[in-house]
């Protein structure tokens, strides 16, 4: 079998275009054509901090500066299939062509990389820098070759500072672009929990007994401190979600054997009487979620990107703000602004006044959020959010329940802007509210038919427990109440096949996944929201399959009235409920 090849590509910007507009370009369109070329297993970029000089200390004989006319502004490494290489550094030089000025491009075969690692757990690494290394004329390549795999890459692993050590050693007759001045014969990627432990590891013994060596091998190092890496192809799989429909990525099922459905899966309608309901057409398709603001205003999110808000007295619609992108769970904060998951933005906040929208999060350790999906605010300002999957995008979401592969997230953003991965391996993560008193974070896993309670403050903190099991139907966005109690949206009753798909063999599943979305099985059309209280007991069961709504992926209480959500609608419901006394004679019953 012929060796998966290795690029690295050093970028040197054009200085004629916004230095902004660059940089959204590079990890923005350029990045989605260049993660998703056939053939690319994995794809990172490396932008450098501009006129910043990296850490390497002076070595006698040894250039270690960096002049202004040869610096450059990143690089890019991909792992490639044999057969990829010659199209994808075509493809990718006519992508780059807007704002790179220069690329030079260093081939090798995966085994002149390696990634060294420590026995222990490594920290997160937060600081990172990109070090190119030029032998000396008078040093024979295998030679140098052998101190780089052999001494010096090894000794800096010893260093317990460092958290991430790789190399790669050049083949030079690859090198794509004939120039002396970034010619270089090896790299190593160096990375640290942040700049002084980075810095203390450069004072290491075990580094400073490579120094003679590097004095002897070495004709220039150069080191480049990074601002920011990302990941945007990982094991063939891109990591950044669609923003114009893409072929369905290949399905990986795992076996999973779920516990029998209870009875109450099978029913088609509560035991509550559904209330009278009536629709609240929309100007756009889809409200995934609805929110009530503090002058009982509803708020949705729809296909084409627009937020709505609607006056349901007066049937009154408006246009609040537009994200651009795919609007999916909300929440109103204090002052009025509106958190907004967006499927492909990631975590936004709106200012519904004037309409602006800033981008809090992004990307979590250089990884785009692939499938934000829902958001709760303390009053301190933490935020704590979801991601539903990290392997499909909200327009394949099919796919995650199929492959019953967890792979969602729970994320806090502190205050200060710090992003912490609180839980992974999550069954399709989705909707989440607080406790009373701000003790703990309720969250839904659609895909494992439950509710979660991750206990945030007391001497329980850091525990996780289910607050209710084996759901009957796929619980999705959650609504506070005041009342210590929280409604849940049930999409709809839970399927049987697809309980079965769990245990049934990996090529039918994959099978049925290239079956197209219009001739699979469709789940029933339901409408359906569950109240519970904070010990997880069912107080109310709302469900009808006999009105002209169905799929419910957010609910909200509001002024005696609940509103349905749902990514199937052109429309919000609007049901009539009844006075609390009623509800619980009703729940009893």
């Amino acid at each position: 079998m012929r060796s998966k090849k290795v690029i690295s590509a050093l970028i040197d910007l054009r200085g004629d275009v916004p230095h902004t507009q660059k940089i959204d370009f590079w990890r923005g369109p350029y990045a989605q054509k260049a993660a998703r070329i056939n053939g690319v297993l994995e794809y990172r970029q490396h932008h450098f901090i501009t006129n910043q000089p990296g850490h390497w200390p002076t070595i006698f004989r040894v250039d270690t500066v960096v002049q202004p006319l040869s610096r450059i502004d990143g690089m890019e490494e991909y792992v490639l299939k044999p057969a990829t290489a010659n199209r994808h550094r075509k493809l990718t030089g006519i992508y780059g062509e807007t704002v790179f000025a220069d690329r030079v491009l260093y081939q090798s075969n995966v085994e002149s990389c390696r990634t060294l690692r420590h026995c222990t757990r490594h920290p997160q690494t937060t600081y990172r820098e990109i070090v190119l290394i030029r032998r000396k004329p008078s040093v024979r390549l295998d030679d140098f070759q052998s101190f780089i795999q052999n001494n010096l890459a090894p000794a800096i692993a010893e260093v317990s500072g460092f958290s991430e050590v790789r190399y790669q050693l050049f083949d030079v007759s690859q090198k794509k672009r004939n120039t002396d001045l970034w010619d270089y014969n090896a790299m190593l990627v160096l990375g640290a929990a942040d700049a002084s432990t980075f810095l203390e590891a450069l004072e290491s013994p075990s580094f400073l007994g490579t120094l003679r060596g590097q004095e002897k091998q070495c004709a220039a190092i150069h080191a480049y401190p990074v601002e920011v890496s990302y990941v945007f192809t990982k094991a063939g799989r891109p990591t950044l979600p669609q923003t114009k429909p893409q072929p369905k990525p290949t399905l990986t099922p795992v076996r999973r054997r779920l516990p029998p459905a209870p009875r109450r899966a099978t029913r088609k309608s509560g035991r509550t009487p559904f209330p009278r309901a009536w629709r609240i057409p929309l100007s756009g398709y889809g409200p995934e979620d609805v929110v009530v603001d503090d002058q009982g205003r509803l708020i949705c999110g729809v296909e084409d990107g627009r937020i709505l808000r609607i006056d349901p007295e007066q049937h009154l619609e408006e246009t609040i703000g537009d994200t651009g992108g795919r609007p999916l769970g909300l929440e109103v904060l204090p002052d009025g602004r509106l958190l907004v998951c967006d499927a492909h933005k990631g975590l936004l906040r709106l200012n519904t006044k004037t309409g602006v929208i800033e981008t809090l999060v992004q990307y979590v350790e250089g990884v785009p959020l692939r499938f934000c999906s829902n958001a709760a605010t303390e009053s301190d300002g933490t935020i704590w959010f979801t991601e539903s999957s990290n392997r499909y995008d909200f327009e394949q979401y099919t796919g995650a329940l199929m492959e019953h592969r967890p792979s969602g997230r729970l994320f806090r953003r502190d205050p200060d802007g710090r992003i912490e991965v609180v839980l992974e391996d999550l069954h399709f993560a989705n909707g989440l509210t607080l406790s009373s008193g701000e003790q703990a974070v309720i969250f839904a896993e659609t895909d494992g038919y439950r509710l979660n309670r991750l206990w945030i403050r007391g001497p329980q903190a850091g525990k996780r427990e289910i607050l209710a099991a084996n759901l009957p139907g796929f619980p999705d966005n959650i609504s506070r109440l005041k009342d210590s109690k929280f409604w849940v949206a049930m999409m709809t009753n839970r399927n049987p096949l697809l309980d079965r798909l769990g245990t049934a063999p990996v090529f039918l599943r994959k099978l049925l996944w290239r079956v197209p979305e219009r001739l699979q099985p469709k789940p029933a059309k339901t409408a359906w929201a569950m109240l519970f209280d904070e010990q997880g007991n069912c107080l109310l069961d709302l469900q009808s399959s006999t009105i002209d709504y169905h799929a419910v992926t957010g609910v909200v209480e509001s002024r005696g009235m609940l509103y349905f959500a749902s990514i199937e609608e052109q429309a919000l419901l609007a049901v009539e409920l009844m006075p609390d006394k009623n509800r619980n004679n009703s729940a009893r019953s």
